[in-house]
């Protein structure tokens, strides 16, 4: 028989705060009642006129064949032509009416002060505070929609897709976190990539997977 290794101190410190009991470990990683919501990020485009090219389509309907699998209940997307077109390629696959909102739109959110002093580098005063209204009405959006996006479930188990933008997705996953929103500027995410996020009804949010492209053969992967 395989002798039994000691507990380390911090495996200790951990049992003696119950993180490793049984009821703990039901409610973090294997709860009965959560929300699952899956942001995909648009296909890729052109931006004049703005439209998917013919990559980005293909893109959304093979993101759209492995999003069918998992039953959605909900689609929602940015009013953004680009996010438009990719929620409805999405959505006449898995059989839904994509709901759009302003709140899902891309925006120039809060950067850290090196990313300020390099957008406004050389603008006027105006300018500058032009940046700054931008980044205030961006802000506003994106939490709006983690407002309504992110409330705890009371019952059962749901799964709703959002099609939105890179910026956004990644700033609604720092919040998520709960790390500075700031840090969205040190992460990438590809076109169609799944960024999925699983809400307990004790209010924990998990992050399942951050752009994952698994369901795009590698040709078909692209960023910009």
């Amino acid at each position: 028989m395989k002798k039994k290794q000691p507990a380390t101190p911090q495996t200790r410190r951990a049992l003696d705060h119950g993180l490793f009991s049984p009821s703990n470990l039901q409610m973090e990683f294997e709860p009965k009642i959560f929300r699952t919501i899956i942001f995909v990020r648009h296909g890729q485009y052109s931006s004049d006129p703005e439209v998917l090219t013919a990559l980005g389509r293909k893109q959304a309907k093979k993101t759209a064949k492995a999003l069918r699998e998992l039953m959605p209940s909900k689609l929602h997307c940015s009013t953004m032509p680009r996010a438009i077109e990719t929620a409805a390629i999405i959505g006449q696959e898995i059989g839904l009416k994509a709901r759009s909102s302003d709140v899902f739109r891309e925006g120039l959110l809060p950067g850290t002060i090196g990313f300020n002093n390099f957008v406004t580098k050389g603008k006027t005063p105006e300018q500058v505070k032009e940046h700054f209204a931008k980044t205030k009405l961006a802000r506003k959006q994106a939490d709006s929609a983690f407002s309504e996006l992110f409330k705890t479930p009371q019952k059962g188990q749901s799964v709703e897709v959002v099609v939105a933008h890179g910026n956004v997705i990644r700033y609604w996953v720092c919040k998520a976190l709960d790390i500075s929103e700031e840090k969205w500027l040190m992460m990438d995410v590809s076109h169609t990539s799944l960024t999925t996020i699983r809400i307990s009804k004790s209010g924990n949010m998990i992050l399942l997977g951050f752009s994952d492209t698994g369901h795009l053969p590698l040709k078909m992967r692209t960023y910009v």
